[in-house]
């Protein structure tokens, strides 16, 4: 009877491979990469200076992105070698197999991957180690982190080369200290890293609102990157050697150099600063001119206010002088207009008689203005004229 057990499905599935895939890495370069998506859409309905915006705009987000990553992503330091090793315990195999070490500012990640067999006399008939990949991270924020990482490895039953690198960073005593440098400038880089991530959001609201602030804190997130890739290069270890033996069963050393992270941040700080001291330039000197997210300009209220004055013979000036106390006298006249309107307009009642008698008197105010411009204008046509006369009089006399 089968539907009581009789013909049961199999239950011998092979093994799915595990992917070699960073989860955290593609949410961090989601976030960054959907907008810059959006923008390159809507890109051909922009008709004024687009070039201009998409390098801005790329540039943006190119830096945060590369911020967050450098946050999370543990590759600050990083080595790799090829050794010749024992997998497991109380047995003879023994296989070629790469070890690599990748540090971070808070963990630290230890793969080592099966290349091929050398030497066995006790492997399992049809067991394949071909697809063999250990991929463990551990955190190293933390004082004893690391023993903890050590002891929960030698429970598990990690391989040795790995329970080897983790014994070197376990170690704090002396001159293996590793881990505890490691730890401390993971420490204070991750804060500086942080403090230039605030810099850039505080760059991107400037950017929008009050562009020709923006330089200052693109200048200010540049120089937190600098100073963070040198915390880290003061504070970790000069250089970290693993000893192995090698495929020729010569000794090999796992050394950890600068890697991608480092250089990253290192780039990103001089492009920033480069970027905030040539806006910082143009805008001195008013350059260029930017508008703000409402497309108010702001070039005649912000940067340094030098004008130029209008030079001319004692004709213009005397017709900016005039024009000066001609719109003096208005702007008494129209003062006086508003006190009095406001005065009638106190007592809770107004009679129509006064608004008349009001806009009349201004009316006649303006009018009396102009005829009093024009005046004053064909005055200095005169005395001009005059002085022009005089030296041609002078001459022929």
């Amino acid at each position: 009877m089968w539907w009581f057990g009789g013909n049961p499905s199999p239950s011998d599935y092979p093994n799915a491979a595990i992917p070699n895939f960073n989860m955290h890495a593609f949410v961090i370069f989601s976030v960054f990469l959907i907008p810059l998506i959006a923008y390159i859409l809507i890109l051909p309905g922009v008709r004024r200076k687009r070039v201009v915006t998409t390098v801005t705009y790329v540039l943006m987000l190119a830096v945060g992105g590369a911020l967050i990553a450098s946050l999370i992503y543990p590759c600050w330091a990083s080595g790799s070698q090829m050794i010749y090793t024992q997998f497991r315990g109380h047995s003879n195999e023994r296989i070629l197999a790469k070890i690599g070490v990748e540090i971070g500012l808070q963990k630290v990640n230890v793969t080592l991957k099966f290349e091929r067999l050398l030497s066995s006399n006790d492997v399992l008939p049809g067991s394949d180690m071909t697809e063999l990949y250990y991929n463990e991270g551990f955190d190293i924020s933390g004082i004893s982190s690391m023993a903890e990482a050590l002891h929960h490895g030698l429970e598990n039953g990690l391989p040795y080369p790995m329970l080897s690198v983790l014994e070197y960073f376990s170690l704090n005593q002396d001159s293996f200290d590793w881990g505890r440098h490691y730890r401390v400038a993971g420490h204070y880089t991750h804060a500086a890293i942080w403090f230039a991530f605030a810099c850039w959001c505080l760059s991107v609201v400037l950017m929008l609102f009050l562009p020709h602030n923006a330089y200052k804190s693109i200048l200010a997130t540049g120089i937190s990157c600098l100073i963070a890739c040198l915390v880290y290069l003061l504070l970790s270890p000069c250089e970290l050697r693993i000893a192995f033996t090698g495929e020729n069963f010569e000794r090999v050393d796992l050394t950890a150099t600068f890697s991608f992270c480092f250089y990253l941040i290192f780039a990103i700080g001089i492009l920033c600063v480069l970027c905030g001291l040539g806006l910082g330039i143009c805008e001195h000197w008013r350059i260029y001119t930017l508008s703000t997210f409402l497309d108010a300009s702001l070039d005649e209220h912000v940067g340094p206010k030098w004008k130029k004055l209008p030079t001319g013979g004692p004709a213009l000036q005397g017709v900016q002088i005039g024009a000066y106390g001609t719109n003096t006298t208005n702007s008494s006249r129209d003062k006086n207009d508003i006190s009095s309107d406001k005065t009638a307009g106190s007592s809770g009642f107004q009679s129509r008689t006064s608004t008349c008698q009001s806009s009349a008197s201004s009316a006649s105010l303006r009018s009396q203005s102009s005829i009093e411009t024009v005046h004053d204008e064909a005055e200095l046509e005169r005395t001009h004229v005059h002085f022009l006369q005089e030296p041609c009089s002078s001459s022929s006399t």
